[in-house]
Protein backbone atom coordinates (compact mmCIF):
# COMPACT_ATOMS: atom_id res chain seq x y z
CA UNK A 1 0.00 0.00 0.00
CA UNK A 2 1.43 3.38 -0.99
CA UNK A 3 0.99 5.50 2.11
CA UNK A 4 1.61 8.68 0.14
CA UNK A 5 -1.41 8.02 -2.03
CA UNK A 6 -3.80 6.91 0.66
CA UNK A 7 -3.48 8.18 4.21
CA UNK A 8 -1.15 11.00 3.32
CA UNK A 9 -3.46 12.36 0.67
CA UNK A 10 -5.71 13.35 3.51
CA UNK A 11 -3.14 15.61 5.13
CA UNK A 12 -3.27 19.34 4.41
CA UNK A 13 -0.17 21.44 4.61
CA UNK A 14 0.73 24.65 6.35
CA UNK A 15 2.69 26.73 3.86
CA UNK A 16 0.81 29.90 4.54
CA UNK A 17 0.84 28.85 8.12
CA UNK A 18 4.29 30.33 8.25
CA UNK A 19 2.24 33.50 8.13
CA UNK A 20 0.27 32.02 11.03
CA UNK A 21 3.24 31.84 13.28
CA UNK A 22 3.63 35.10 15.08
CA UNK A 23 0.49 36.75 13.69
CA UNK A 24 -2.03 34.56 15.48
CA UNK A 25 -4.58 32.07 14.24
CA UNK A 26 -8.28 32.76 14.64
CA UNK A 27 -11.24 30.37 14.43
CA UNK A 28 -12.36 30.18 10.82
CA UNK A 29 -8.90 30.79 9.29
CA UNK A 30 -8.32 28.45 6.32
CA UNK A 31 -5.25 27.62 4.20
CA UNK A 32 -5.30 25.44 1.09
CA UNK A 33 -2.19 23.62 -0.17
CA UNK A 34 -1.41 21.57 -3.23
CA UNK A 35 0.76 18.66 -2.06
CA UNK A 36 2.98 16.13 -3.82
CA UNK A 37 4.17 12.87 -2.21
CA UNK A 38 7.46 11.03 -2.70
CA UNK A 39 8.00 7.29 -2.64
CA UNK A 40 6.99 5.56 0.60
CA UNK A 41 9.73 3.88 2.64
CA UNK A 42 8.67 0.81 4.67
CA UNK A 43 10.53 -1.04 7.43
CA UNK A 44 11.05 -4.82 7.53
CA UNK A 45 8.02 -5.37 9.79
CA UNK A 46 5.78 -4.50 6.82
CA UNK A 47 6.70 -7.80 5.08
CA UNK A 48 6.12 -10.13 8.04
CA UNK A 49 6.70 -13.07 8.28
CA UNK A 50 9.55 -12.26 5.85
CA UNK A 51 12.13 -9.56 6.60
CA UNK A 52 12.65 -8.47 3.00
CA UNK A 53 10.17 -7.20 0.42
CA UNK A 54 8.76 -9.81 -1.98
CA UNK A 55 11.13 -10.54 -4.91
CA UNK A 56 8.67 -8.89 -7.34
CA UNK A 57 8.77 -5.64 -5.34
CA UNK A 58 12.35 -5.54 -4.02
CA UNK A 59 13.84 -3.56 -6.91
CA UNK A 60 10.75 -1.53 -7.81
CA UNK A 61 10.93 2.27 -7.83
CA UNK A 62 9.03 5.20 -9.26
CA UNK A 63 9.66 8.89 -9.83
CA UNK A 64 5.94 9.53 -10.30
CA UNK A 65 4.50 11.48 -7.37
CA UNK A 66 1.04 11.19 -5.83
CA UNK A 67 -0.84 14.48 -5.39
CA UNK A 68 -3.53 15.88 -3.17
CA UNK A 69 -5.12 19.05 -1.89
CA UNK A 70 -4.86 19.70 1.83
CA UNK A 71 -6.91 22.14 3.82
CA UNK A 72 -5.60 23.41 7.12
CA UNK A 73 -8.05 25.30 9.26
CA UNK A 74 -8.43 26.74 12.72
CA UNK A 75 -11.47 26.00 14.81
CA UNK A 76 -12.70 26.96 18.26
CA UNK A 77 -10.61 26.36 21.38
CA UNK A 78 -7.34 27.10 19.51
CA UNK A 79 -7.50 23.78 17.62
CA UNK A 80 -5.87 23.36 14.20
CA UNK A 81 -6.92 20.61 11.77
CA UNK A 82 -5.54 19.03 8.62
CA UNK A 83 -8.18 17.85 6.13
CA UNK A 84 -6.66 15.56 3.51
CA UNK A 85 -9.88 14.94 1.63
CA UNK A 86 -10.40 11.51 3.18
CA UNK A 87 -9.51 12.05 6.85
CA UNK A 88 -9.03 14.96 9.24
CA UNK A 89 -6.26 15.05 11.84
CA UNK A 90 -6.04 17.35 14.85
CA UNK A 91 -2.76 19.16 15.33
CA UNK A 92 -0.72 21.80 17.08
CA UNK A 93 2.18 24.14 16.37
CA UNK A 94 5.68 22.69 16.52
CA UNK A 95 9.12 24.31 16.43
CA UNK A 96 9.25 24.03 12.61
CA UNK A 97 5.56 24.34 11.71
CA UNK A 98 2.83 21.89 12.69
CA UNK A 99 2.30 18.31 13.78
CA UNK A 100 -0.98 16.50 13.13
CA UNK A 101 -1.86 13.05 14.44
CA UNK A 102 -4.61 10.49 14.80
CA UNK A 103 -5.06 6.86 15.84
CA UNK A 104 -7.37 3.95 15.03
CA UNK A 105 -7.62 0.97 17.43
CA UNK A 106 -9.33 -2.25 16.28
CA UNK A 107 -9.97 -4.98 18.89
CA UNK A 108 -10.99 -8.49 17.80
CA UNK A 109 -11.75 -11.56 19.94
CA UNK A 110 -11.60 -15.26 18.96
CA UNK A 111 -15.29 -15.62 19.84
CA UNK A 112 -17.94 -13.02 18.87
CA UNK A 113 -19.18 -12.81 22.50
CA UNK A 114 -15.89 -11.15 23.54
CA UNK A 115 -14.14 -14.21 24.91
CA UNK A 116 -10.98 -15.99 23.86
CA UNK A 117 -7.75 -14.33 22.81
CA UNK A 118 -7.86 -10.57 22.31
CA UNK A 119 -6.06 -9.16 19.26
CA UNK A 120 -5.49 -5.41 18.96
CA UNK A 121 -4.36 -3.58 15.83
CA UNK A 122 -3.36 0.07 16.30
CA UNK A 123 -2.72 2.42 13.37
CA UNK A 124 -1.12 5.73 14.39
CA UNK A 125 -0.68 8.46 11.79
CA UNK A 126 1.53 11.52 12.28
CA UNK A 127 2.09 14.30 9.76
CA UNK A 128 4.95 16.70 10.45
CA UNK A 129 4.64 19.90 8.41
CA UNK A 130 7.61 22.24 8.03
CA UNK A 131 6.61 25.73 6.91
CA UNK A 132 8.82 28.03 4.84
CA UNK A 133 6.88 31.04 3.55
CA UNK A 134 4.29 29.70 1.10
CA UNK A 135 6.11 26.36 0.76
CA UNK A 136 5.71 23.34 2.99
CA UNK A 137 7.54 20.04 3.29
CA UNK A 138 7.69 17.19 5.73
CA UNK A 139 6.74 13.58 6.14
CA UNK A 140 3.74 11.49 6.98
CA UNK A 141 4.34 8.43 9.12
CA UNK A 142 1.89 5.55 9.51
CA UNK A 143 2.77 2.95 12.17
CA UNK A 144 0.73 -0.23 12.42
CA UNK A 145 1.33 -2.29 15.56
CA UNK A 146 -0.19 -5.51 16.84
CA UNK A 147 -0.69 -7.03 20.27
CA UNK A 148 -2.38 -10.18 21.48
CA UNK A 149 -3.29 -11.62 24.88
CA UNK A 150 -4.60 -15.13 25.34
CA UNK A 151 -3.77 -18.77 24.69
CA UNK A 152 -4.09 -18.72 20.86
CA UNK A 153 -1.85 -15.75 20.06
CA UNK A 154 1.13 -17.44 18.42
CA UNK A 155 4.27 -15.54 17.42
CA UNK A 156 4.52 -11.79 18.05
CA UNK A 157 3.88 -9.78 14.87
CA UNK A 158 6.34 -6.88 14.41
CA UNK A 159 5.10 -3.35 13.80
CA UNK A 160 5.12 -1.85 10.30
CA UNK A 161 6.23 1.77 9.79
CA UNK A 162 5.62 3.53 6.46
CA UNK A 163 7.14 6.97 5.90
CA UNK A 164 6.18 9.23 2.98
CA UNK A 165 7.91 12.56 2.31
CA UNK A 166 5.90 15.42 0.80
CA UNK A 167 6.30 18.96 -0.54
CA UNK A 168 3.61 21.53 -1.21
CA UNK A 169 2.68 25.09 -1.89
CA UNK A 170 0.00 27.46 -0.68
CA UNK A 171 -2.78 28.20 -3.16
CA UNK A 172 -3.96 31.81 -3.08
CA UNK A 173 -7.42 33.17 -3.83
CA UNK A 174 -9.24 29.83 -3.53
CA UNK A 175 -12.76 29.79 -2.19
CA UNK A 176 -14.21 26.62 -0.69
CA UNK A 177 -17.83 25.80 -1.51
CA UNK A 178 -19.60 22.83 -0.01
CA UNK A 179 -23.25 21.95 -0.35
CA UNK A 180 -24.88 21.91 3.08
CA UNK A 181 -28.49 21.07 3.82
CA UNK A 182 -30.49 22.82 1.10
CA UNK A 183 -27.49 23.12 -1.23
CA UNK A 184 -26.91 26.84 -0.68
CA UNK A 185 -23.28 26.42 0.33
CA UNK A 186 -23.97 28.39 3.50
CA UNK A 187 -23.83 26.93 6.99
CA UNK A 188 -27.17 25.82 8.39
CA UNK A 189 -29.05 28.57 10.19
CA UNK A 190 -29.53 28.23 13.93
Amino acid sequence: MDFGKSVLRALPCVAALAGLTGCGVSPGDTWIYRVSFGETDSNSGCWYPDTDPPANQESDSSTLRGTGTWIIYASIEDKIYLDTGSVTLEGAESDEGFTFSGKVVDVQYDVPDGTGSKRTTTIATTVNVITDGNAISGEAVKKTSYSCSGSTCGDKVPSCTETSPFVGTYIEDVELKYEVGGGTGAPPSP
